[in-house]
């Protein structure tokens, strides 16, 4: 590689003043309430490896990284909502806030202790009156 081109920076397209401004529309897209996934939000702005790719490259920025966040809560949101509403199959939008957002069903493990337990406590010898 020749070494005028080390580092060179003046050719990049994905600068943060330029990412920051693509996902505040993606932000302001993923605030409309029918919008359930962050794939539409981004959908005719962004293709899935830009997406990606902004993600990965600018990950340790609070700034992107944050609008990121705030997309996909934009979009869990409104799934939820609309779930609530009727608008879409509670199986559904259970199956996407599970594939797609992470979430898990709570478990409750119970268990059952066979035998005794021994518990010991040390009341005081004299009870004073509060009176």
């Amino acid at each position: 590689m020749y070494d005028g081109l080390k580092d060179n920076k003046n050719a990049e397209k994905w600068t943060e003043e330029n990412v920051i401004a693509i996902l505040s529309g993606v932000y302001d897209k993923s605030a409309e309430p029918d919008c359930y996934l962050q794939e539409i939000a981004y959908r005719n702005i962004l293709t899935k490896g830009q997406w990606d790719y902004i993600g990965d490259k600018y990950k340790d920025n609070k700034t992107v990284s944050g609008t990121i966040k705030g997309i996909k809560a934009n979009c869990q949101i409104n799934l939820t909502s609309a779930m609530l509403q009727g608008k879409v199959k509670e199986t559904a939008s259970i199956f996407l806030l599970k594939a797609i957002y992470g979430l898990v069903d709570k478990q409750v493990l119970e268990t059952e202790h066979k035998g005794s337990i021994n518990i010991n406590l040390q009341l005081p010898d004299e009870i004073q009156d509060t009176d």
